[in-house]
Parts: structure tokens; sequence; C-alpha cells
């Protein structure tokens, strides 16, 4: 009698085999990632190198290797990574950040990494997550040929300096798209923690919400008890764990509501009537701060790109999803960050890829958006994003 060989060897290799084609297959989202990456880190060293020797005059000077890229935000985000957060009544202070990406970065210093160093690590290496995870999100969405335009247009859009800063816009924009894709598959468990993730990092989280509840209704009939529950958990998790966080503020600063009082020493008080005041109040902020002009131009964009999204075939929760992430901060009275906020709509990304369907179109974005990205990197001293 012959002895069947063991299965074990033959498994490992199957899975090495499969391994080894994902990644001849993503190859390509690896190396738009590490263009864009560096076409960053280049500018951001020219600037820093002009910098030293006088001849660029910055407002903000780094004492560290591509210090720039832990600026602005990134210093308050280590801060409270630190020492945890602090609520200073009429001045800027911490609560006005969530608190995800801190606490990863308080566990990656725990490994005896600098807390700047693990925001580079954390920022860098969570947009190759999301670059693919976006990528297998468009093509289930709208197919093959404009998910690989989107996502070479997503790792060289000009702001997209900002997923290589100490920021955690890589993080959620990753989550975003693995608990919509998770949905799409009635991989709830997924879902749910994806969401959760997105949610507690940026209030901008809560774009993936509609995009799920649509996938938990239409799948409902069709699914046993025990998945429809899951589901429910999935649409509710988002929502849950932005409310855990007033919740927490509640207990370590004894005010829940520091959030909103913080926001309001950062000059955002949301109201009915803020977007009217944001409108009428522009030309004085511009004159105090040109550099809104980005922001209020960005705006503009994005509402145009969401429309060409529409045209794509976009889903309409994906739409209004980003509709409220774009205009919503405008309520607060400015446009301030609006910019950086669309980073984290994937529509966005979908219309201009609809707009580059045709080879010459295509072309023209690529080279613009690199160009735009060397620009836009240069303002890191000037402007925060």
């Amino acid at each position: 009698m012959i002895d069947a060989p063991p299965a074990a060897p033959l498994l490992a290799t199957s899975r090495l085999d499969r391994a080894a084609a994902w990644l001849r297959g993503h190859a390509w989202i690896i190396v738009w990632w590490a263009s864009g990456r560096l076409v960053v880190v280049a500018t951001v060293l020219l600037v820093e190198t002009l910098s030293r020797h006088g001849e660029l005059r910055t407002t903000r000077h780094a004492h560290q290797f591509v210090g720039l890229l832990g600026v602005w935000d990134g210093r308050w985000y280590r801060m409270i990574a630190a020492n945890g957060y602090l609520l200073i009544p009429g001045h800027q202070s911490d609560p006005a950040f969530f608190p995800l990406f801190p606490v990863l970065l308080r566990g990656v210093h725990a490994a005896g990494i600098g807390y700047f160093l693990a925001g580079l690590l954390l920022s860098n290496a969570a947009f190759v997550v999301a670059l693919t995870a976006f990528h297998a999100l468009t093509r289930d969405v709208l197919g093959t040929p404009l998910a690989r335009r989107a996502t070479i247009y997503l790792a060289i859009f000009p702001l997209g300096y900002v997923f290589s800063m100490t920021y955690p816009e890589s993080i959620v924009l990753a989550a975003i798209s693995l608990a919509a894709l998770a949905a799409a598959q009635r991989r709830w468990s997924t879902a749910m923690i994806c969401a959760a993730v997105a949610a507690l990092t940026r209030p901008e989280g809560l774009v993936v919400l509609l995009p799920i509840l649509i996938s938990a209704y239409r799948r409902n009939s069709s699914t046993s008890q025990l998945n429809r529950g899951v589901a429910l958990a999935a649409v509710i998790a988002p929502i849950a764990a932005l409310a855990s966080f007033p919740a927490y503020l509640g207990v370590v600063l004894h005010d829940p509501l520091a959030w909103n009082s913080a926001e309001h020493a950062w000059g955002r008080r949301f109201s009915p009537l803020g977007f009217v005041h944001a409108l009428t109040g522009l030309p004085g902020l511009i004159a105090q701060n040109p550099w809104l002009i980005r922001d209020v131009v960005c705006f503009v964009l994005y509402l145009g790109l969401l429309e060409a999204a529409r045209r794509a075939g976009t889903p309409r929760p994906w739409l209004v999803g980003g509709l409220l992430v774009i205009v919503l901060p405008v309520f607060s009275g400015a446009f301030t960050a609006v910019g950086r906020f669309g980073l984290l709509v994937p529509p966005i990304f979908w219309g201009l890829a609809w707009l580059g369907r045709r080879a010459k179109a295509d072309r023209a974005i690529r080279v613009a958006s690199l160009a735009l990205l060397i620009g836009a990197t240069f303002t890191i001293p000037y402007v925060f994003p």
C-alpha cells in the first residue's frame, strides 16, 4: 500500500502561490503608492534644505529629518498620545481631536519607537492598505477600468501629501473602504469593526454609514436572523463609536461636551445659518488668510466631482454621504480644511476617474496631479491642511 503524500506541504505551497499571484496582481498599486510618497518626501527635503540655507522663508521650521511631515495637527496628536486629553476653556486644546490615532501612536511608541516616527509609519503603511481596499471597493461598485484610474489618482492626488503626514486620514480611508467592501460581501463582523474604527478616528468616518445601511437592508430578507442582527450591529457601530468619545471625555475631563468647547476655540461654531455666515464672511477671511482660497476651490471642485461620480453610476448612498462630508463643515461658518476632508470621500475620486476615461484626459490628470502634489507639499510650512 502506498502512503498518501502529506497534505500540509501542498496546502502551504498553494497558499504561497495564491499570495504570490495576489502580489503580482497588485504590484502596480505599490508602484503608484511609492511614486506618490517619493514625490512628497523629496519635496519636503527640498523645502527643508532651502529653508536651512535661507533661500526659502518659512513660518515653521522642522528640527529633524522630514520633520515638516509632523507639523500642524500632527503635533496635537502626539501630545494626546504622550499626555492624554486636557481642555483649556477659551483656548485651542486637544479634545478637538478624536482618540484612536493617538491610541495607535502610543501603542507603536511602546515598542520603543518615537511618536513622530510612529506616526509616519502608521500613516504611510495604512495608505497602502487604503489604496488596495479602495481599489477593491471601486471595482465592486463601478468596474475594473474606472477602479484602476481612481486608485492611481488617489495615490498622487494634490492634497494627498496629508496621507504621508502624522495624520489619521490614511487609517480612516482604509477603514471606510474595508467596511463598505465587507458589507457588500456580507462580512458583517468585519464591516462593524472597520466602521467603528473609521468613526472613532475622524467624524468623517460616518460617510460609510449609508452604504452599510443600504447593503444591510437589501440583504435583510435573504439572511438568517443571526446575520440580520450582526448586520444591524454593523449599521449601529459607527454611531456607537462616535458617541463613545463624548462619554469618555465626560469620564476623564468631567465634560462630555469638551469636544464642542474645543471646536469653538478653533473657530468652529455649528449653526443652521453657518453656511450663510461662511459665504458672507468669505471676503474678509480671505483678506486675513489668502490660503483660504485653496479650500474654497476644493469645495467647488469636490461638488463638481460628486456630480461626475453621479454620471459614472455611483450609488446614491455614497453621493449623499460624500455631500454631507463636504457641506456640513461649512455650517461651522468657515471653509477651513474642506480640502482635507474631501480626501475621505471615495466618490470624489470616482468622479475624477470618470473624467479621465479617455486616454488623453487620463494622461493630463496624472501629469497635473503630480505637478500639483509637488506644489501643495511646498505649502506645508505656510498653511495647515
